[in-house]
């Protein structure tokens, strides 16, 4: 979960960051870092025993460096990451609409590029859905089944993006199952001199921050490889339903109830909450607006409703809002969030009651580059922007930049 702002102290952050006081407390800043060094205390010598052997075994010979081949091809697309949350199922339509419009057209034509979590990449292909790219970070072996097992032929020409740090024996049959591998590296501890090491080469050239989770690491590669300047992300719910029955809880983690992954890798987080500062954490709800009032400018009544999170899904929120605000000024993209659900860009002001509806707030009100939208309104707003920047370039109008995209 490295980053630069993570390594700077809560003063310091406040003092080169003052837009995140507030945002993110002290509490919340200490449990972060905790979170961090345990986690990196935990897997540091595993990664880099991953990262060795899967070099060493000539992966990265008979495949690519991320950085090799992916350098800005998304440019002017829209990056669309697909999560496993529950929210995801409010929206599924809409994202096979725009799959089935998008994905028929050359490629340099697209607006869009594709990437699916690990989770949801044999579901998709159910449904003939077939992603540019799926993406996997965890270093255990409990994505094999969802990767390697009973994958169409038709999924031929999508390619992993792997970390070198995960799991070998994955890579391996992903690999002599003859579909392409893009590696990168995290900036956790010794990844980067452990590759540098290994290989002579420069590892930022191949590093990214590391967000913890499948969807941090997609933004991340999106930004250091891809430069999509626009990112959208379903079903990244960091939540699930409040609800006293275990099994209940169990089933409704995923949008496709399947949580036999999260017990194989003996991380029941159904079964436990953060407690404390996270009871009655609230999710969102979107709905079109029918009323135009000066709080929801016309566009959407929000409905917060108490939901179930953990200590672990809660680093994972607090990192992307952190590290999207402290950038808002210094890099030009756009974060979409279109999981219509969850905690993520839900905050509550530092102090206040839980109980009080005016103590809640969407991280839109504060961040220009994070937005919460539903996927459609997400998608007719960047296409209009992209054609807003063809009409102005063709017409030689300046200020037509439209959501930061590039002639």
């Amino acid at each position: 979960m490295s980053s630069k702002i993570e390594k700077e102290g809560i003063d310091r952050m406040y003092e080169n960051h003052p837009e995140l006081e507030g945002v993110i407390s002290r509490r919340d800043w200490d449990f972060l870092a905790q979170s961090n060094d345990r986690t990196l205390g935990f897997f540091r010598k595993l990664w880099l025993e991953h990262l060795k052997k899967n070099i060493k075994r000539g992966l990265t010979r008979r495949h690519k460096m991320i950085a090799d081949d992916c350098i800005g091809i998304s440019k002017n697309k829209a990056f669309v990451f697909i999560g496993a949350g529950p929210s995801l199922n409010r929206n599924k339509h809409v994202l096979r609409q725009i799959y089935d419009h998008d994905s028929v057209k050359p490629w340099d034509e697209r607006d869009f590029i594709f990437v699916s979590s690990n989770h949801m990449f044999r579901p998709l292909l159910k449904e003939r859905f077939i992603p540019d790219f799926v993406l996997l970070v965890d270093a255990g072996e409990v994505a094999l089944e969802q990767l390697t097992v009973d994958i169409p032929d038709y999924a031929g020409a999508v390619a992993l993006l792997a970390g070198l740090q995960c799991s070998p024996k994955i890579l391996k049959r992903w690999d002599k199952q003859g579909r392409e591998i893009r590696f990168y590296i995290t900036a956790s501890d010794g990844q980067p001199e452990g590759y540098r090491e290994i290989t002579g080469d420069d590892p930022q050239r191949v590093c990214a921050a590391q967000g913890g989770n499948v969807s941090n690491m997609a933004w991340s590669l999106s930004m250091k490889f891809f430069r999509s300047s626009v990112f959208f992300i379903v079903g990244n719910d960091l939540s699930y339903p409040l609800d006293d029955d275990l099994e209940r809880r169990r089933e409704s983690y995923y949008c496709d109830k399947d949580y036999s992954s999260n017990l194989g890798n003996r991380r029941d987080e159904a079964r436990n909450t953060y407690e404390g500062a996270l009871q009655g954490w609230r999710g969102m709800k979107l709905s079109k607006s029918k009323i135009v009032t000066p709080d929801n400018n016309g566009i959407y009544d929000v409905e917060l409703e108490p939901v179930l999170t953990t200590g672990t899904l809660w680093v994972y929120k607090t990192w992307i809002e952190s590290v999207v605000v402290a950038n808002q000024d210094r890099l030009k993209f756009h974060y979409y969030n279109c999981s219509e659900g969850g905690i993520s860009g839900v905050m509550h002001k530092e102090g206040d009651d839980y109980e009080d509806v005016n103590s809640w707030y969407l991280l839109d009100s504060m961040c220009k580059r994070w937005k919460t939208r539903m996927l459609e309104d997400a998608a007719e707003e960047f296409l209009k922007a992209k054609k807003a920047l063809k009409w102005g370039i063709q017409n030689n109008v300046r200020g037509a930049e439209g959501l930061g995209l590039q002639n």
